[in-house]
């Protein structure tokens, strides 16, 4: 009797192994028919409205990437930076020199592949780690996900999470402490000098 029980357990293991198994085979049968379709219909789309080839010869969106990149790797630029509260009013302004950086750029890398040990394989082989930061540290540096830093143009770091808007430009502060463009406003330099 204590055999019959033993084998019934035995049975039902796998038969839950069998089911996992045809479940996990169905997956991969969904995802490519859901794939299928969606490859379909953007084939059909595609059809229907064809990318203007012929038509695109230029990229304002790419012209307007490299003018940015180009006026912002400038370590002499002066820029301004108005950090805002949450509601939108001007808390602080500041002229600054070179750009507004993120804290969570780094120089070193932000994450290691843990490689397989010589002595077989863990399961762990290829496995995505983060790296310790710039300042030997994990986690997020100061300022979170949102932080930035800038240098003034007397060489103070300032950092902050608050939102800000920077412009190379000095903007008017009304007095309700919220912010206008000013017209005629010249950059204080671009990618052409």
């Amino acid at each position: 009797m204590n055999k019959k029980l033993t084998i019934v357990p035995a049975l039902a293991l796998v038969a839950a192994a069998v089911t996992g198994c045809s479940s996990t085979t169905s997956a991969p049968d969904s995802q490519k028919q859901q794939q299928a379709i969606t490859e379909n219909y953007s084939q059909k789309l595609t059809n229907a409205v064809p990318y203007p080839l012929a038509q695109m010869n230029d990229s304002l969106e790419r012209s307007n990437l490299r003018e940015r990149l180009l006026r912002y790797n400038q370590p002499t630029k002066i820029s301004y930076v108005y950090v805002l509260s949450y509601d939108g009013k001007v808390l602080s302004y500041y002229t600054i020199k070179g750009k507004v950086s993120s804290t969570q750029s780094q120089l070193t890398n932000t994450q290691n592949i843990q490689g397989c040990p010589n002595t077989g394989n863990s399961g762990q082989c290829g496995l995505t780690v983060d790296s310790m930061g710039d300042d030997g540290s994990y986690g997020q540096e100061e300022g979170g996900p949102s932080g930035i830093f800038f240098f003034t143009t007397d060489g103070v770091l300032v950092e902050t999470s608050m939102p800000f808007v920077v412009t190379d430009a000095p903007e008017k502060i009304n007095p309700d402490r919220t912010l206008s463009y000013v017209d005629g406003s010249k950059p204080s330099s671009t990618s052409k000098g």
